[in-house]
Order: C-alpha cells, then sequence, then structure tokens
C-alpha cells in the first residue's frame, strides 16, 4: 500500500498534477481539452497558468525584434498544417462511425460534432459575468507597463486570422486569455482617458451588445465580424474611442 502511495503522490502533489504544471511551463497556452479542463478544476491550477502565460509575455518583450521577413511563409504554412490536422480528424471521425456500423448512432455523432466544433451563439449574460471576473481575476495585466512591438501584436492576431489595417493605440500587455473554456486575446491599451482592458473573443458569438456595469468596471460586449469584443475601464469616457479605434483598424481575414 505504501507503494502505491508512492507511485501516486510526489512531493505533495499528485502525478497528474505534476504532469500538469509540466505542461503549463512548457505551453501555457494550451488549447488542448484536458489542459483547459484542469485549468477550472481549481484555482491554484488557474493562477500557475496566468503566471507562466505573464512570464512567456516578459520574455516576448525582452526578446522584441523585427518580424522575420518569412513570417508570412510560417503564418501560411501553421494554416495549411491546421487544415491538414482538420482532415486528418474528419478522417478518425468517418472511420470511428463506419466501426458503429449503426447508422442512428453516426447520425447522432455528427449532430454532436457540428455542436461542438460550430461556433455557439452564447447567452450574453453568462459572458458578461465570465469578462468581468476574468477582467478583475487578471488586475496584474493592467499594472503592466510594457511598450508591446506591433510586431508581436501582428504575429498574435494572424493566429487567431486577425489583422491590423491602423494602429489602435499604446498597447503596454498583450497575452491570451481563457474565458469560457474558450481561448482569446488580452490587450491592455493606455489610452488618454484611462487604462482600457480589450479582449477579442474570436470563438464566443453573441446576437446583440451588452453593457458591463460593475461597481467599479464599465464597458460593452458586441458582435464582432468574428466572435465578439469586449471593451472594460473603470472610466466610462474611454470606452467609445476605443470602440471606434478597434472597430477602424481590426479586421478578421480568416
Amino acid at each position: 500500500m505504501q507503494a502505491v502511495k508512492v507511485l501516486k503522490a510526489v512531493g505533495g502533489f499528485l502525478v497528474d498534477d505534476l504532469e500538469f504544471r509540466k505542461k503549463a511551463v512548457i505551453d501555457p497556452d494550451s488549447l488542448a481539452p484536458e489542459f483547459l479542463e484542469k485549468i477550472k478544476q481549481n484555482q491554484n491550477n488557474h493562477h500557475f497558468v496566468k503566471e507562466q502565460q505573464l512570464f512567456n509575455q516578459k520574455l516576448l518583450s525582452a526578446m522584441a525584434v523585427p518580424a522575420p521577413e518569412n513570417l508570412t511563409d510560417r503564418i501560411l504554412l501553421a494554416q495549411q498544417l491546421g487544415e491538414h490536422k482538420r482532415h486528418k480528424t474528419q478522417k478518425h471521425q468517418k472511420q470511428w462511425r463506419n466501426w458503429l456500423g449503426s447508422s442512428v448512432a453516426a447520425s447522432l455523432i455528427f449532430v454532436l460534432s457540428l455542436y461542438y466544433m460550430l461556433p455557439q451563439t452564447l447567452d450574453s449574460t453568462l459572458l458578461v459575468r465570465n469578462v468581468l471576473h476574468h477582467v478583475i481575476d487578471d488586475t496584474h495585466a493592467l499594472n503592466v507597463r510594457m511598450n508591446v512591438p506591433k510586431t508581436s501584436i501582428d504575429t498574435m492576431l494572424a493566429s487567431y486570422g486577425g489583422k491590423l489595417n491602423g494602429p489602435i493605440g499604446r498597447v503596454s500587455f498583450l497575452g491570451h486569455c481563457i474565458i469560457g473554456g474558450h481561448t482569446g486575446i488580452h490587450m491592455v491599451l493606455q489610452t488618454s482617458q484611462s487604462v482600457v482592458t480589450v479582449l477579442l473573443l474570436p470563438s464566443q458569438n453573441i446576437n446583440k451588445p451588452s453593457l458591463l456595469n460593475d461597481q467599479q468596471l464599465k464597458g460593452i460586449i458586441y458582435p464582432s465580424q468574428k466572435g465578439s469584443v469586449a471593451i472594460v475601464s473603470e472610466d466610462q469616457e474611454a470606452i467609445e474611442p476605443t470602440r471606434k479605434q478597434i472597430d477602424q483598424n481590426l479586421n478578421w481575414i480568416i
């Protein structure tokens, strides 16, 4: 029995917890379902991943260099690899449906696959609550005072299929975020009115704009060309100018 305990626990952490932390250090922005589920299990996991993401962001700022000349080729290659992965997944799903040997079961699997693969239209009330919790929980981002280079912004946007056609202001923080189990882009802008948080949520659709009205924070979540955009600040007057800049200069190409 003692040997089993030794195998299951190391230094006070379960083996799967150690594997999770190892994964968080190596790739804190992983989109693996089991990794995202582990993040949601408890607050310690959530904060540990956030610390690793912030550390990566500091490294990104310290290593800010002009984008390589072959950046476009790399992005295209990443898109091609993603397309190849999707085709491979679809092939495996087809083989699995054939193995089931039941047209009824296969139809059910197809419907469920569509439900989880296609972007979902969310309850805006739930998304408002998730956004507020995220901004309040990630207050460290508001205290970061880096000058994030445009090349870093372009690279991160390109990974989601986005592109900037013009300036959006001085960005002092840039990173990935996880809201409602979906990843997005978390930016903090230093405007003339106040510090403003901008969350780009390309996989979370809503039908209509919704206002955020907390005791301290104000803002808006509204439908975008791809998914939705959340703009949050302590200063109500900073919301609309920021929204105009984002709408004028952000374009989703995929």
